[in-house]
């Protein structure tokens, strides 16, 4: 097991040789400065040889990844091949990292993980701890971005023990900052500040500022989601500081953009307006994209509170732009919703909804773009075991074929020995199918449960919309009359359960409300986590008035009784939309897609009439005018004009929420 590692003996280190000691301290003060330290590095490299020589061009590798520029990376890459081709095993290894790091930039990340995993598992067991962190680092990255948080966690508690071994403070701060945030997206955000303030005191003692910014950014996250808002305040602005005095443009800027952050949500929008222009030019002179998109959007936003919508649009449109051309479909999501949440919070509920229509509409490309990128994943899977079972059998084959000439020529002389091989040979054959239909077995189990994992919502345990998909087609539900009901549930004002109380307790709602749902459902409905704060329920086989009932029913369950998280009590309640299929609308039987479509205007209809409640589409009029693709809009006025009927169900009275 690649963890072996971390409760191994520490290995005997060499002599620090002035070449180490040189790149050492380019480490301690220029990693926060890339095109300074690769101007350096550029000039001593020249001089270096051996591990020494390696280390310099991974640091060289690292810098160049901060900076929009592929040539850089590519080079040093290059150069590490060149050493590893002449005998350098720990060369080769690293070469492996940046080709990795590079393959990260591109994406997807679960190849970047693969071919990390094959580094490490190159690096000679004789290498230096000092070697084997950077690698280390950008793994832990990979691990919490594809979500294998207790992976993450794991590997950075090894990383944690290295850095102890080398003694050396910024290392040691720095890799309790990866434990801190593992730990945090792990769902344990006490132990995560308790890291994160162990690494301030590490930093703080070896006088590191840049280590001390990248602990007090972490703490100002955790601070965040905990609520203590003054705290997150001292943490984040202590972070810029310390940025600022080691020369962090990034961490800088980053911290600013948080700031900013911070601002809008105490609603603060004329000092979150300031910050966030002070941060904009700082990102756009460091060619941090995703800081600059975030600068961009608040300052949008809060020019949209402060009444200059007109102007406000146009810089969130701007980031818009910066996160597509980009690729951070991620960011790109995240604005296009807050952007909706704004436009609502002032009134313009007509952008608001097109805005929605929008994040709805990036939500489907992207979860269309993750299943193609699957698919071509298990393709090029399936390819890699059809190569090697080809190789395989190759290999046997020719096997076989010379030992039918050996027993040919000795025939006559050696019988024996002749039937003694053959009789081998069969045992070798026997031996190879056997380990192939095992492997093949595995590979039909691990395939069968990658296809479960990709299926499920992993907060919830709920099935997400690719399994929704996957069973329509198979119930040849695709493109005919979709028969049956569907209701689709939205949180109310979940936006505000995460600004107040954190993205940890929004989780712990999520995971709540979901178990509510099983308990209300029947074995054979379907629970569905749609995307965000959206649910819905498919089932099969119910009267109308049954599914009115049940509408009821999900109402009282979901926001009759707070939610506890720890010490609070959270109020939620939902605004519910559902219809009973086949219905007689304008447009003639309508496809699943377009029944979901009817059920999210039945919701917005809900929302519109006050939330917490749920409307129920019964009948259309024969000549209720509802072209397709029509906004919600419409439908609340063929509703006020009699050409539609809806049942409106009230929640349950609100409680209070707070310290219990």
């Amino acid at each position: 097991m690649r963890l072996a590692l971390a409760g191994a003996g520490p290995p005997v280190e060499p002599a620090v040789s002035p070449g180490a000691a040189t790149v050492a301290e380019l480490q301690r003060t220029l990693r926060g400065q890339p095109e300074v330290a690769i101007e350096k590095l550029e000039n001593l490299i020249p001089t270096l040889s051996g591990q020494d020589r390696v280390a310099a061009l991974v640091f060289e590798g690292q810098m160049c990844n901060r900076l929009p520029d592929d040539a850089c990376l590519e080079r040093a890459a290059m150069a590490l091949d060149v050493q590893g081709r002449r005998g350098d095993p720990l060369a080769a290894s690293m070469a492996g990292m940046l080709r990795a790091i590079a393959a990260l930039r591109r994406g997807p990340l679960s190849r970047g993980d693969h071919l990390l995993a094959q580094a490490w598992d190159r690096i000679p067991s004789d290498a230096p701890d000092s070697l084997r962190l950077p690698l280390l680092h950008e793994w832990i990255r990979v691990k919490q971005g594809i979500g294998r948080f207790d992976e993450a966690v794991a590997w950075s508690q090894t990383s944690v023990r290295l850095s102890d071994r080398t003694d050396v403070a910024w290392q040691r701060a720095t890799t309790r900052v990866d434990l801190a945030y593992s730990l945090w997206r792990a769902q344990q955000p006490e132990q995560a500040l308790a890291t994160a303030e162990a690494a301030t005191a590490i930093a703080r003692a070896g006088a590191d500022f840049l280590a001390e910014a990248q602990a007090a950014m972490m703490r100002s996250q955790l601070m965040s989601d905990l609520g203590r808002d003054d705290e997150d305040l001292r943490a984040t602005r202590d972070a810029i500081r310390l940025a600022r005095l080691g020369g962090d443009k990034r961490v800088a800027v980053l911290a600013l953009a948080n700031l900013s952050d911070h601002y809008l949500r105490v609603h603060d929008y004329a000092t979150a307006l300031t910050v966030a222009r002070e941060a904009l030019p700082l990102a756009r002179e460091v060619h941090y994209a995703d800081s600059e998109s975030v600068a961009l959007s608040n300052a949008g936003f809060a020019l949209i509170l402060l009444g200059r919508h007109d102007e406000g649009i146009g810089m969130v449109r701007q980031a818009l732009a910066e996160d597509e051309r980009s690729g951070a479909i991620g960011f790109l999501l995240d604005i296009q919703h807050e952007l909706g949440d704004t436009l609502e919070r002032v009134g313009r509920l007509d952008e608001a909804w097109t805005a929605l229509r929008e994040y709805r509409r990036l939500s489907d490309d992207s979860f269309r773009h993750e299943q193609q990128q699957a698919v071509l994943e298990l393709e090029e899977s399936f390819d890699a075991e059809r190569r090697q079972n080809a190789l395989a059998l190759l290999r046997t084959e020719t096997g076989l074929k010379e030992a039918q000439l050996t027993a040919h020529a000795l025939q006559m002389r050696v019988w024996m020995v002749a039937l003694a091989a053959v009789v081998l040979l069969l045992g070798v054959v026997v031996e190879l199918l056997r380990r192939m239909r095992r492997n093949n077995s595995e590979l039909q189990t691990t395939n069968a449960r990658l296809q479960q994992a990709s299926e499920s919502d992993p907060l919830t345990g709920l099935a997400n919309r690719r399994h929704f998909r996957a069973l329509m087609a198979l119930r040849g539900n695709d493109g005919v009359s979709f028969s049956g009901a569907l209701i689709l549930v939205d949180l109310d004002h979940f936006k505000a359960v995460n600004d107040e109380h954190g993205h940890a307790a929004g989780d712990a709602v999520l995971i709540e409300v979901a178990a509510r749902l099983r308990q209300a459902l029947r074995e054979q409905d379907l629970a569905v986590r749609w995307g965000g704060e959206e649910f819905l329920v498919a089932i099969q086989e119910m009267p109308g008035e049954q599914v009115r009932q049940l509408a009821e029913r999900l109402l009282q369950a979901i926001g009759s009784v707070p939610v506890p998280v720890g010490a609070l009590r959270i109020p939620v309640t939902a605004s519910i939309g559902f219809a009973s299929f086949p219905i007689d609308h304008p447009r003639g039987p309508l496809a699943w897609e377009h029944a979901v479509d009817l059920v999210d205007q039945a919701m917005y209809c809900a929302k519109s009439q006050g939330r917490n409640r749920a409307c129920g589409v019964l009948r259309f009029s024969p000549h209720a005018g509802l072209p397709e693709g029509c906004a919600p809009e419409d439908m609340l006025s063929a509703w006020r004009g009699g050409d539609i009927e809806i049942d409106q169900l009230i929640g349950p009275v609100q409680h209070q929420g707070g310290v219990a």
